[in-house]
């Protein structure tokens, strides 16, 4: 009789190419399980996440680890003179997200990168504003993503996180986490096919760390006004940072410099 092999957490030197292969695997049925797995509060996420943003006229906003461009598409929709920037290292998810976008989208509202979260591809000082919606986790160097943000945000340029945590309340945390082991990399099987990456998603947020170590982080890193909130008793948690330094010494075009 063939035995499954249990889980194992991706270690360092793997974790970049484990992720990248879990995302192309359910690239294009993402959206969906997103949509089912959460009850649908992904939309209620996001949402209450677009307030933290300082949205005005020809704004340039990045979609960091984007995957299909959720976030990037509201943002479209809703901030019709500015330029939102999709980049993710897994051309399946893009791939998805290209065609919902050129479906609902008039052309060129969204600019698509493959690229790496850890070294991005942007000249310094030029994004009004960077979201990443959850995305940390799979960072490999995550003090090095963070260095990576700041330098290509516009001083003065918004930071917004939007990441997995552990609920405070103890009945919703023993549900919480039952239904993030049993029931949801089964879930996830039979939407997409795969339950690999559903098991890493629940390992990842109990591996990540507390929203205070985090804040501590991104104040190391040199952002200021560093503040955090948790969503749907703490499942979610929604960081907001600014970079520090005087605003005028930004560079006017998101040109990739490598």
């Amino acid at each position: 009789m063939h035995m499954k092999k249990p889980f194992q957490y991706p270690g360092v030197f793997e974790k970049r190419t484990r992720v990248i292969n879990y995302f192309n695997a359910i690239g294009q049925r993402y959206d969906l399980a997103d949509s089912l797995m959460s009850f649908g509060l992904h939309f209620f996420w996001r949402k209450a996440c677009l307030r933290y943003l300082d949205m005005k006229k020809d704004s340039c906003i990045l979609d960091l680890c984007g995957g299909t461009g959720e976030f990037a598409r509201r943002i479209a929709r809703l901030h019709s003179t500015g330029l939102s920037v999709v980049c993710d290292f897994s051309p399946t998810m893009m791939a998805a997200g290209k065609k919902k976008a050129a479906d609902r989208l008039p052309e060129n509202k969204i600019h698509w990168i493959q690229g790496d979260a850890e070294q991005l591809g942007f000249s310094n000082n030029c994004l009004d504003a960077v979201f990443v919606g959850f995305g940390i986790r799979n960072l490999v160097d995550m003090p090095g993503g963070f260095a990576e943000i700041y330098r290509v945000l516009k001083p003065g340029g918004k930071l917004i996180i939007m990441e997995f945590s552990i609920p405070e309340t103890p009945w919703i945390k023993t549900l919480y986490n039952w239904y993030s082991f049993k029931i949801m990399p089964f879930l996830g099987k039979v939407i997409t096919g795969e339950d690999a990456p559903f098991i890493y998603l629940a390992e990842s947020v109990r591996r990540f760390p507390s929203p205070e170590t985090i804040k501590t982080l991104l104040e190391t890193t040199g952002f200021s006004q560093v503040s955090f909130n948790r969503l749907t008793d703490g499942i979610v948690i929604a960081y907001s940072a600014r970079k520090s330094g005087p605003a005028g010494s930004a560079n006017k075009e998101p040109i990739p410099n490598r």
